[in-house]
């Protein structure tokens, strides 16, 4: 026979078990918990004790977003070019990627690291507290690809006087 467990006031990961709230389908008892970030969640004592059930999700939230806010600079211009950057040298549905990624312009295997390419854009010249269009990414040589030897930090007026089509009369 069956012997039963009671998990009440047991913490699991971030689940604090609350009560007894039924049984699965497959007759294990459904307990409901209380996760730490407040919301409530029912889990079987089978996923409880073997560890697959942590949280009531957020957890597996929390990881994808640490991995994606790594560095902080999420919000910042910088890593608005850096992300523009590559897609327009890398995804074929970007509406600039016919006068980048299509014409072989690509990014240099460094930059594929922000924390690589911010080092490189503040011991450049990068300057954040210049005035949008004041401080942008320019290729020297509109031909070449986006790395260290041919980039630079200019305005958006010096940046249109090179590029593929000017013609110097």
């Amino acid at each position: 026979m069956y012997k039963f467990n009671d998990l009440t006031g047991m913490t699991f990961g971030r689940l604090k078990v609350i009560e007894q709230n039924g049984r699965t389908s497959d007759r294990h008892i459904l307990w409901k918990c209380k996760c730490k970030c407040g919301k409530f969640t029912n889990v079987s004592s089978r996923e409880l004790r073997s560890g697959k059930t942590k949280s009531c999700g957020c957890l597996q939230k929390d990881k994808i977003r640490e991995m994606r806010y790594r560095h902080g600079d999420r919000d910042s211009r910088l890593y608005s070019v850096w992300k523009t950057m590559k897609k327009r040298c890398e995804n074929k549905n970007c509406k600039s990627y016919k006068w980048y990624g299509a014409k072989g312009v690509s990014v240099c295997d460094e930059w594929h690291d922000y924390s690589a390419f911010k080092k490189w854009a503040f011991d450049n010249g990068y300057d954040e507290k210049t005035e949008k269009g004041e401080c942008t990414i320019d290729r020297i040589n509109p031909y070449g690809d986006y790395e260290p030897s041919n980039c630079r930090w200019v305005s958006m007026a010096e940046q249109a006087r090179n590029k593929r089509n000017s013609v110097l009369i």
